[in-house]
């Protein structure tokens, strides 16, 4: 499918989600220096001028500078300005009376949260009589749903990240540093032309015989009897996958402490809690508290983080989060799970002078429940 047609079936999409009388009203600035997350979705459109996008049931309108008008799809009713947008957007939304305007800003999501307060100020201006409503709890059902093609295209960043992660799995040693890990990665995505799943300097993100943190790799170097935990993400065709994966050197002569492997167990099975849990209908609270359960009912300290997040063409893309019910997380993990979602699911334990027992998978919802996009790892990995 090419990428005209996908942004085609979005915007199809986010039509179908409207009611009568909605008006989904994007307004964006430049989008090199500032990128608004929810145009992104429903159109790939490079825009310099000020620009605004008006979406509903039957229409879909683009009030843009006049240089910028070529660069937009097909699908869109294209509305070129030069010395002022006012009048046009004034006539055009007044054409549509709706009863409901709705902008994307969100005060618990940053991706539902694309409107700048400069911008909103501008539409306030410039249409006075009109109630604005936030388009979050729409936005978020039309970011984390994701359409045949673009499931495709996370199954497709999946595949090729667990290829990358196998081929480390074979060539790193001992001796290696964390450094040189990521740095091996990283030339598999230049090589392909590829780019990580979020910034360069913390993807992947390889830790030996410690915790993880968003700083990412460090010079420590990798001796026997250390465990060694992976975050990495590829994205390709716009979209990311997002994977843990651990392995194990034994010291010579001795296997896995038992420790280990009972933390492995753990880890494993509240992935499976998560997984069994995760179907529509359900909160994304709960989904969260059947994986937490199994962790800290076989000991283990809470981990402080969400099971899972959205996945798509962000690695936190939106919408529900399973998480649980802490200020910080706002409104999102009070979210339906709802079929064709795609999430990861996440979690682990630290052992102190071991290393983090940490995984994380890729799944999309189906009407049954979920199905793994990621080949599962099943057991700890022990290399050499």
């Amino acid at each position: 499918m090419s990428e005209a047609q996908l942004y085609a079936e979005k915007l199809a999409q986010a039509q179908a989600l409207l009611g009568p009388g909605d008006l989904w009203l994007i307004a964006a600035r430049e989008t090199l220096e500032r990128p608004e997350p929810g145009l992104a979705l429903v159109s790939g459109a490079d825009l310099t001028w000020d620009a605004f996008f008006l979406v509903t049931r039957d229409a879909a309108t683009a009030i843009v500078g006049r240089f910028d008008a070529p660069g937009l799809e097909p699908t869109w009713r294209v509305l070129p300005y030069d010395e002022d947008y006012a009048g046009l957007l004034l006539q055009e939304v007044r054409a549509l009376g709706p009863r409901h305007v709705f902008l994307n800003y969100a005060s618990d999501n940053p991706l539902l949260d694309g409107l700048s307060y400069g911008m909103y100020l501008e539409l306030r201006s410039v249409l006075p009589d009109l109630a604005f409503e936030s388009a979050a709890g729409f936005l978020g059902r039309l970011r984390s749903v994701k359409t045949p093609a673009e499931q495709r295209r996370i199954k497709a960043a999946v595949d090729r990240a667990e290829e990358h992660l196998h081929e480390l799995s074979r060539v790193i040693r001992p001796g290696w540093s964390e450094a040189q890990a990521a740095e091996h990665l990283h030339r598999k995505l230049r090589a392909e032309g590829l780019g990580p799943a979020w910034g360069w300097k913390g993807c992947p993100n390889v830790s030996f015989a410690r915790m993880p943190s968003h700083a990412g790799a460090t010079g420590a170097v990798l001796e026997p009897g250390m465990l060694i935990h992976t975050d990495y993400g590829v994205r390709l065709e716009g979209y990311c996958s997002d994977l843990q994966r651990v392995y194990y050197w034994p010291e010579p002569g001795r296997g896995v402490p038992g420790e280990l492997e009972a933390a492995f167990r753990t880890v494993r099975a509240a992935m499976d809690a998560a997984g069994e849990a995760l179907r529509p209908g359900v909160k994304g609270y709960e989904v969260d508290a059947a994986a937490r359960r199994v962790v800290t009912a076989a000991g283990y300290p809470e981990y402080k983080y969400a099971t899972g997040h959205s996945l798509g063409r962000a690695t936190h893309d939106g919408g529900t989060l399973l998480g649980p019910r802490w200020p910080r997380y706002g409104q999102t993990p009070e979210g339906m799970v709802q079929e064709g979602e795609v999430y990861t699911l996440e979690l682990g334990v630290m052992l102190e002078g071991v290393g983090y027992v940490g995984l994380e998978e890729d799944v999309v919802v189906r009407a049954h429940g979920a199905e793994w996009l990621s080949r599962r790892q099943e057991q700890l990995y022990v290399l050499g």
